[in-house]
């Protein structure tokens, strides 16, 4: 059997002279900006569960297990919602102005 990483040895041990290197700026930014994504979609999470609660879907249940299932599945779906909303305008919030400026770069 082949030892993989005598195989790949040339790939780490070189290092790669063309590649720019890593500006911790920006590298800091994406950091920040993915923390607060993260915050922001599990406050909305929050919400939308709470809303969900306050939002019981009305049905006739058999059984006191299958209402809890019910209340607490409509509640998480209301907070997954919510939270897939506020990443999605999230990422259109901070991908179309990335896609502008990358397209003024190539002109």
């Amino acid at each position: 059997m082949p030892d993989v990483f005598e195989t790949f040895a040339h790939r780490v041990d070189e290092a790669d002279a063309t590649a720019p290197p890593v500006d911790a700026v920006t590298v800091a930014k994406g950091a920040g900006i993915s923390l607060g994504l993260i915050v922001l979609a599990g406050l909305a999470f929050v919400l939308g569960f709470w809303t969900g609660t306050q939002n019981e879907p009305e049905l006739a249940y058999d059984h006191l297990v299958w209402e809890a299932v019910i209340k607490v599945g409509f509640a998480a779906l209301c907070g997954l919602l919510a939270a897939a909303v506020v990443l999605a305008l999230a990422t259109l919030a901070i991908g179309l102005p990335w896609v502008r400026r990358q397209r003024e770069r190539r002109r």
